[in-house]
């Protein structure tokens, strides 16, 4: 029953957290299909001696990153996962890195209270004063994949200042505290030369090519949620487009 599911209780990760990420996974490789009732909480917390609240905590996540839904009166379902060039572009790191089969890990390198960069504040109307900034080294397999910078409003969002973003899932936390979700991603993306700061991140040269992507990001009310500068190594990164003629 429920074989997917992996706990182990000599980790360091947080127990809900192996919890998303044994179900993330079972979506990944096909254990769990679109249409799947997942079990009840009351299950699992029997099944593997959890508590309700940390069933409910992964639960949760899963919902906020639209990878299960839950019916009144009928249970938790695995949603359909969409295909194609430029889709499930809105998930965590986490998620996303789990579903391809790949082992994901981050180190938080700054997380402080800071204004916003004035190159960045005029890219949206009405900044706020006051925002959390968030620099975070992402890992793929143990390589890193990713330097990001990330700013967030205080005044929007001023629970989040007690979390650890090295477990924790930025979008899952805003979910759970605030019940938003990115809905809209404006992104602009060129190549650039990677800085001393980012080129120590990805352990590449200084000077060495690199993505560069800003990402202004909306939730479902159409109010901003955050915004990023992410660097990623140009040897990894790519995009695919489709092109229609109208």
């Amino acid at each position: 029953m429920n074989e997917y599911i992996q706990i182990d209780r000599t980790s360091p990760l947080p127990l809900y957290k192996q919890l998303e990420d044994s179900i993330v996974r079972a979506i990944g490789d096909g254990e769990l299909e679109a249409g799947d009732k997942l079990p009840t909480e009351e299950e699992l917390a029997d099944q593997f001696g959890l508590s309700r609240p940390v069933v409910r905590q992964a639960y949760g996540a899963l919902v906020g990153a639209k990878l299960v839904v839950r019916e009144r009166g009928r249970g938790s379902f695995v949603k359909e996962l969409k295909t194609g060039p430029l889709t499930n572009s809105l998930l965590g790191f986490s998620q996303e890195t789990l579903l391809s089969g790949h082992i994901p890990v981050t180190k938080v390198l700054a997380f402080e209270k800071s204004h916003l960069p004035e190159r960045l504040g005029q890219m949206v109307e009405n900044p706020w004063d006051e925002w959390f900034y968030l620099e975070r080294v992402r890992f793929t397999d143990g390589v890193p994949s990713s330097h990001l910078k990330t700013w967030v409003p205080v005044e929007r969002f001023p629970g989040i200042g007690t979390y650890n973003f090295e477990i924790d899932s930025l979008y899952a936390t805003l979910y759970k505290l605030y019940g938003v979700r990115p809905n809209l991603s404006r992104r602009t993306v060129w190549a650039t030369a990677a800085d001393e700061r980012t080129a120590s991140a990805l352990q590449v040269e200084a000077g060495s090519p690199v993505s560069k992507l800003v990402n202004v990001v909306y939730d479902e009310r159409g109010q901003l949620m955050e915004i990023g500068v992410e660097h990623y190594p140009a040897d990894t990164y790519s995009f695919t487009f489709e092109v229609h003629d109208a």
